[in-house]
Parts: C-alpha cells; structure tokens; sequence
C-alpha cells in the first residue's frame, strides 16, 4: 500500500490506497505548514494522521510501500534534503518517502494531462505547471509577485470609501455588515480585532456576490483578479516547451467563491491572451494527487490509476462551466 498527504496551513488530509489502486482509508486533521525545519506541531499531526490512515486499513507503517508528502513550507532547494531527511529519520522512511510542496500535489490532482498549470488560491496562493508528469514546477510559492486576491482589496476599498478616497458603492455597507463593525471603527477593528483574521478569509463570499447585483467597485475587483490569474497561469504556459496545447484549472477556496460566472469570466479572459490554454475542471482532491506521486515507484499506467481514484473521490473540486 501507499499513502498521500496533502499538509497546508489550514487543513491536512491523508488517503491510503492499495495496488489496485481501491483506496481504503482517509483521514483529516489540522493544518501542519511549516517554517524551515519540521517542529513538534507538524509531527503531532502527521503522527496521529498516519496512525489513523494505518489503523483503519489494518496495516503498521513498516507494511507501507511509499509516502508522498505535499507539505507547506517546502519552498527552498537548500532546505529541502533536512526537511525530508528529518522527516524521513522520524518515520523509518529513508528510501520510502517523497517530500514536496504542497502546490506539486495539487497540481497531480487536477488531471491525468501531461501538460498541466494550476493556479490556486485558498488561504495563500498554490500555482504550478509540468509539461510532463515528473516534471512538476512550483511557481512563486512564496506568493512574493503578489497575487490579486479580491479579500485584500475588498479591505482597502472599504477604507479608502470610508475616508473619502474612493467613492461609496453598496460594497461598503456589505463589508461592514459583514464585520459587524461602525464605519468609524473599521481601521481599528482591522487592525485590533482577533476576529479580522477570520473574517479576512471569507471576505470573497462578500465581493462575488455585490460583483452580482452589479455593484461597480466589486466588478473592478473581480475582473481585476481575473486577469492577474489568466497572466499568471499564461506566464507558466509560456515556459512549457513547444507550442502544444496545455490544460489549466483555477481553484482553492477563494476562486471557487465565484462559482461558474467566475469561471466563465477566466475562460474569458485566458483566451483572451493565451489561445493555447484549455480550461479544465481539478478532478482529485490533493491527498489523492500525493497518492499519485506515492505510486511512481510501482510504475504501470498513470492516467489508469488517475481515472481509478477519480471514480473514488466526491470532494471534486471544480468543474468548468461550458
């Protein structure tokens, strides 16, 4: 047997699955990012997640044949070998563990496509590409270039409505309400309050839906993260080699808030700049695409146990709209 694990800061969900690839069980737990080295927090996670995965499929760790890790936290060439190695040492998997980031099997899980980008945006940014599998690429995993995301400047505009620097639209009144804060209060409450955090996350909720009842700062949010994802994603097509077609899937948490109208829009405009690029829905969740990675090592057909786990898997994450 193999086992996947897909470890972000928000969540970590494992899955173990035998050669026939019939996964047999699955686990969630909390987040278990890290920053350099792998701390006691990761491994109380990923302890209890594996003696889970291992006690419901009747097996000990001794028995599994290879695990694939997509941690967050692995961003660097130079701390990567003491990451793996740490973990590696802690587990008695020296010659039986992939270690990457956590971007990589999110990538794997969105479909069986050789040439593939990713671009993701939950908690943070996941973006990615391959032009063959093996060859996955993280692409700004740090997020330094910044992506639009529609929370942060949903945030800003309420300010800047506020203050007078921009012009009130009913977007204000909704961020507000949804804060539960007075205008006069908001920068403080921003600031000072332990409950920003939280509400920060759910933030896009608010936008996509004033972007539908056609509120106009909304819409130049929305259309203003849409071509940031489209450029990003084009900017990953560009370094595949060739002029192939490739398939690409926007997801996480944050895109997926504007439902099929945003989609619609980032088919829109992809093609607008990059005609090569062919939108595709995320088929496996990102557990399942470590499982993916785990399995290597058997060899066989990877688009066969790709379209197995997929009959297998109700947490699909997009679909595109036609």
């Amino acid at each position: 047997m193999i086992i996947g694990l897909d470890c972000g800061g928000a969540k970590t969900a494992g899955a173990i699955c035998d050669r026939q690839g019939r996964i047999v069980a699955r686990a969630r737990a909390q987040g278990a990012a890290i920053v350099g080295a792998p701390n006691e927090r990761f491994f109380a996670t990923i302890t209890g997640l594996l003696d889970t995965l291992c006690s419901d499929a009747g097996v000990t760790l001794g028995d599994i044949e290879h695990v694939a890790i997509g941690l967050s936290g692995v961003d660097f060439t130079d701390e990567q070998a003491e990451q793996r190695s740490t973990i590696a040492r802690r587990y008695g998997l020296e010659s039986r563990l992939t270690l990457v980031n956590d971007g990589i099997v999110a990538l794997c899980g969105v479909s069986p496509e050789a040439r593939l980008v990713l671009v993701q945006l939950g908690t943070g940014l996941t973006s990615a590409y391959r032009a063959e599998p093996g060859g996955e690429t993280v692409h700004d995993s740090l997020d330094v270039g910044r992506i639009y995301d529609v929370r942060d400047a949903a945030i800003a505009r309420a300010a800047r409505m506020i203050d007078g620097r921009a012009a009130p639209t009913p977007l204000l009144d909704a961020v507000l309400a949804y804060c539960g804060v007075a205008a006069p209060d908001f920068a403080a409450w921003y600031l000072r309050s332990p409950e920003a955090a939280s509400r920060r996350t759910g933030m896009a909720r608010i936008v996509f839906a004033a972007w539908r009842q056609g509120d106009p700062a909304a819409t130049d949010m929305v259309h203003a993260a849409a071509r940031d994802y489209a450029l990003i994603a084009k900017v990953m097509g560009d370094r595949l080699p060739g002029e192939a077609r490739f398939a690409t899937a926007f997801g996480g948490g944050t895109i997926l808030e504007g439902q099929a109208d945003f989609q619609r829009l980032l088919r829109e405009e992809l093609a607008a700049i990059c005609p090569r690029a062919d939108m595709t829905g995320i088929r496996l969740s990102p557990e399942l695409g470590a499982v993916l990675l785990a399995a290597r090592p058997w060899g066989g057909d990877p688009a066969a146990l790709f379209e197995t786990l997929a009959t297998q898997d109700s947490g699909t994450k997009t679909e595109v709209p036609a």
